[in-house]
């Protein structure tokens, strides 16, 4: 059997309120790098091969941290800030980025990433004046050296667990002057290393940096008591499409709509529950009155026959799975009253409205990773084998070891539908009827 556990306050205040000026006089965003590679298959192969560079990256970085500095600069004029991948990391970063900008309201603040995170869908935000997309090619390479040489910044934030090369970027792009984390297997080269706390959530862990970067990471106590998760401002300037609106005009009427996201990206599908299994809650809440959104990516298209098969004589279901843009879907989660979801990057949306989850962690480090708004963390812990993701040490497997996944079979739908039902009862009404 899984246990659930709400390991984190509820935040309530100022939830739906913006919480910097519109800055949209500065947009549209400029995008830098060579040509977009489009291929999912590209990018994963690119990150591959990076896996690979990391190797012979390691007596670079010792070089480097022999000339390193002993403490980063006081100019902020320019912070560079990297994060290469994925887009539930990219959307856990978003808070510690806005603290980073009201921080240093004057600095011009610059994203180094892939295409892996959806670069474009974040070039509305008021706290990021600018990206370079890394280009999967030996020429991407060279033009990202040519970017990092050419263009420095005053300090750079290295966000990523455990990418080497993400460390040498930093050195190269602040001529020294970086802070990242202290891992076995990264900062030696860093002018100031934050060591990395596995069991602390990944969104505490990314501010732990920009504290670091005011000389404020002693008092981290107090400012984690202040550090607002909500990035509404996600969605300034979108517009639903008119048939989501009419979608989720006509689901008011029929009680609380429960988003259900059985996904995860093609390299992470072992991190999924089964969608067996989320049919069989879907029934569940159904028969108590709520409204189902299947949501998904083109990854989970391959789940659209059978949710249509086996609902096909139910009522109160719509299956959005490949046919929504990525804000659709975000606008979809920011109104939903609760969502069930796996280990995947749409779990990540809801912090950023305040939604209310239910997250199913197998492999990996569910205190670490699951949201920190309202949310119930479903979990089957006392296995020996878990947890098998280990970000921070590269430990990124594809496949459960020992074929059994019996971290996530151990889970059952009972447990899943009942945490469901106790967070629609906390749930605000607004919410509920939204």
């Amino acid at each position: 059997m899984g246990t659930y556990t709400k390991p984190y306050s509820t935040h309530t205040s100022d939830r739906f309120e913006p919480l910097m000026p519109n800055l949209s006089n500065r947009f549209p965003m400029p995008v830098v790098g060579t040509k977009k590679s489009t291929k999912d298959s590209d990018q994963r192969a690119f990150h591959k091969r990076l896996k690979l560079l990391d190797k012979s990256m390691y007596i670079f970085v010792l070089l480097a941290a022999f000339v390193r500095k002993s403490a980063p600069g006081s100019k902020r004029d320019k912070i560079g800030v990297i994060k290469l991948a994925a887009m539930g990391d990219a959307l856990c970063l978003l808070p510690s980025l806005r603290e980073l900008k009201k921080a240093y309201p004057e600095s011009k603040v610059i994203w180094l990433t892939t295409r892996r995170i959806n670069p474009e869908f974040f070039t509305s935000l008021p706290f990021i004046d600018q990206f370079y997309v890394i280009t999967p090619s030996i020429r991407g390479l060279l033009a990202l050296l040519f970017f990092l040489w050419k263009n420095p910044v005053d300090v750079t934030v290295d966000f990523d667990q455990y990418y080497l090369s993400s460390e040498l970027m930093a050195f190269l792009w602040g001529r020294g002057n970086s802070i990242g984390y202290h891992t076995p297997l990264k900062g030696r080269s860093f002018a100031l290393p934050v060591e990395y706390d596995p069991q602390n959530n990944e969104r505490l862990m990314f501010y732990d940096l920009v504290l670091a970067l005011q000389g404020r990471l002693e008092q981290r106590s107090l400012y984690y008591k202040k550090f607002s998760l909500f990035v509404p401002e996600i969605l300034d300037g979108y517009v639903p499409s008119p048939d989501i609106e009419r979608l989720i005009n006509s689901i008011r009427k029929d009680g609380p709509m429960v988003a259900i996201y059985p996904g995860a990206g093609l390299g992470a599908s072992f991190r999924r529950w089964g969608i067996e299994k989320y049919i069989e809650v879907a029934k569940k809440c159904i028969e108590s009155g709520c409204t189902i959104v299947f949501l998904g990516g083109k990854d989970e298209e391959e789940y659209k026959k059978v949710i249509s098969q086996s609902l096909s004589s139910w009522n109160g279901w719509h299956d959005l799975i490949g046919s929504c843009s990525l804000r659709d879907t975000a606008y979809v989660i920011s109104r939903a009253a609760v969502i069930i979801s796996n280990d995947g990057g749409l779990l990540h949306f809801c912090h950023l409205f305040g939604t209310p989850c239910v997250s199913i962690f197998g492999p990996g480090i569910g205190i670490k990773w699951a949201p920190m708004t309202d949310s119930i963390l479903v979990e089957h812990n006392g296995l020996p084998c878990k947890p098998c993701i280990r970000q921070y040490l590269a430990e990124l497997p594809e496949t459960c070891k020992i074929g059994t996944r019996e971290c996530l079979t151990g889970i059952t739908t009972d447990e899943v539908f009942e945490a469901c039902q106790e967070l629609l009862k906390t749930s605000t009404p607004r919410r509920q009827n939204a």
